[in-house]
């Protein structure tokens, strides 16, 4: 039996706010038919392979859940005042790598799912009925910051980020697929950047000139991706990479309106200085089950630990510190052609005849062609860097 009790957009903030989550905004179920373009355009640029591939899917909410009559949208701020004076610290002792701001709590995966469940609960509590929903959390093939946009929370900048009039774009986005219709849910137009007027810094400020145009984004040039990605770090974008072990922030430090946000003081997601500079030696060291113990309840955790010690492999090369040395050899032997290659490489940007016997050795005994001609190539390095020190 259906309930004659009908819910507003109000309604679904106030009890939102009571479960910790201050931005909501509410949308209906239709198709995006105007997002088919851009996704083309955007298929041209590069796909990185974390996207579904059906466009169909991904613009067709009812295809994903089809019980769906509107969708609640939460923007989740998470760079409280601790974490922002973080982020603008240096690390300090060691040989430290640097993390994106929303690594530095709890995984935002999970800290959501469990807020927009306890809300899907308290929506069928008001309405005095079992209600179907369905949350997504990166998890669906939606796109997330357009349904965002749509739903009235926010605004997308030239960034490609969604912007929360409070929180900036310091925020994570989930999504509550209901079966219940809400009496005036938003169907906001896209319209990219309607608040940066003339400004571009986060475009010309990206490291790797991934920001192509106006919300116009080559992701497989984003460090955000490339720190995640599997295999060897394409060459071009290792420098750029710098101390970074996961993500990147340049876009949105860059940002004038992110000056001016709110900074929420959510537990959850008071920072670590571990997680924020993750100590490099330490890193390559760990087994699989210290990982998951220090990083299994973080969002950098997914990918493992093979992943972070690539990242950090390539962080050691960047800073060219010669006692990162004797902790880099052990991975020329690794059972893992991209942590040779990144080893390799690492030894060649830091140079010196250590380097060169070690890169030498390696060479001896690599099988893998690619793995040979990274070596090859480091060996060069290596050696050139070694004349320099000696002119």
């Amino acid at each position: 039996m259906t309930s004659s009790v009908q819910l507003t957009r109000q309604d679904i903030a106030d009890m939102a706010a009571a479960l910790h989550l201050p931005e909501i905004g509410v949308t209906d179920a239709q198709p995006f038919p105007e997002l088919i373009a851009p996704l083309l355009a955007y298929e041209k640029r590069g796909r990185t392979g974390f996207e579904a591939g059906d466009l169909a899917a991904r613009t067709q909410p009812s295809l994903w859940f089809p019980e769906a009559k509107s969708i609640v949208v939460a923007a989740l701020p998470y760079m409280t005042p601790d974490g922002q004076a973080l982020a603008r610290s240096h690390p300090r002792g060691g040989l430290r790598g640097q993390a994106s701001g929303y690594t530095y709590g709890q995984d935002y995966h999970e800290v959501l799912r469990d807020r927009l469940t306890q809300l899907q609960m308290a929506i069928a509590e008001r309405l005095g009925r079992p209600v179907a929903g369905r949350i997504a959390v990166d998890t669906s093939p939606l796109v997330d910051r357009r349904v965002a946009e749509r739903s009235g929370v926010g605004w997308v900048g030239k960034n490609g980020m969604l912007y929360s009039q409070r929180y900036g774009s310091y925020v994570f986005l989930g999504a509550l697929l209901l079966d219940v219709e809400i009496a005036d849910a938003s169907a906001h137009p896209p319209a990219v950047g309607r608040h940066c007027g003339t400004c571009e810094l986060c475009m010309t400020a990206c490291p790797t000139g991934a920001i192509v145009g106006p919300g116009q984004l080559d992701a497989t040039r984003c460090l955000s991706y490339i720190t995640q990605m599997k295999g060897v770090i394409p060459r071009p974008f290792r420098k750029k990479m710098g101390r970074r072990v996961w993500g990147c922030d340049v876009c949105q430090t860059a940002c004038p309106v992110n000056r001016l946000r709110e900074a929420p003081d959510d537990s959850a997601f008071h920072p670590n200085a571990e997680l924020a500079f993750p100590d490099l030696v330490e890193l390559l060291q760990m087994s699989n089950r210290r990982f998951l113990r220090v990083y299994g309840e973080t969002a950098m955790g997914w990918r493992g630990v093979r992943t972070l010690q690539r990242n950090a492999l390539i962080a050691l090369g960047n800073m060219g510190r010669v006692e990162a040395i004797p902790h880099i050899e052990p991975f020329l032997q690794s059972e893992r052609a991209e942590l040779r290659a990144s080893a390799a490489w690492a030894l060649g940007e830091i140079g010196g005849p250590d380097a060169v016997r070690l890169l030498l050795d390696a060479r001896a005994v690599e099988s893998d062609a690619q793995v040979q001609c990274e070596i090859a190539d480091a060996i060069e390095a290596a050696r050139k860097k070694t004349r320099e020190r000696e002119a």
